[in-house]
């Protein structure tokens, strides 16, 4: 059995951009804290101060980060899915097949409008509200940084919807389900 490995890549737009660079910059981010935080272990640099705040900063860098990473996926429509019942139902019926995968799209976007409200909350209750490990960092940034991420990821799944509703296939199923409905009743 072979796996399908390719991002099949959207064409990028100016959000997508944006989306893209700013998942890849917290990333790289993390990975030179990590690194600087090993060097300087391994080596037993004399750093100013010491380098005890990149453990905690890569985390919370790492925490952001996979959300931004989330909305890459959703971006590509890879984020992670359960389609054997709508596999199974799209054999004996194309046009359920169809409607239960629009039914999963909208409770995505429910869950993650749910989701990203809770994030918002907690944004604007924790906004000044210091981190234990890193006093400069405030909570409500984390906060922050996940529901706009979040943001992006109901965004992304508002286009996917769309794309499910306009796909050929599935207009043209719902037409011909009418059109036969309109000859049966004559």
């Amino acid at each position: 059995m072979d796996i399908d490995q390719s991002l099949g890549l959207k064409r990028d737009t100016w959000y997508d951009w944006i989306v893209l660079n700013v998942a890849t910059f917290i990333f790289i981010l993390m990975l030179l804290l990590t690194v600087f935080q090993i060097t300087v272990r391994v080596l037993d640099l004399p750093v100013s101060g010491g380098a005890w705040w990149t453990e905690p900063l890569a985390r919370y860098l790492l925490i952001v980060g996979t959300y931004g990473g989330a909305a890459v996926a959703s971006r590509n429509g890879e984020h992670i899915k359960m389609t054997i019942v709508s596999t199974q139902l799209e054999k004996r019926s194309p046009l359920i097949g169809s409607i239960v995968d629009i039914l999963a799209q909208v409770l995505t976007i429910v869950f993650l409008i749910m989701l990203g409200y809770a994030g918002l909350r907690a944004t604007l209750q924790n906004w000044d509200t210091p981190m234990m490990a890193v006093g400069q960092v405030r909570q409500g940034w984390i906060y922050g940084s996940i529901t706009v991420f979040i943001g992006m990821m109901v965004f992304y799944e508002l286009v996917n919807l769309r794309a499910l509703l306009t796909t050929t296939d599935f207009s043209q199923q719902l037409m011909d389900k009418e059109n036969r409905a309109n000859k049966e009743g004559e």
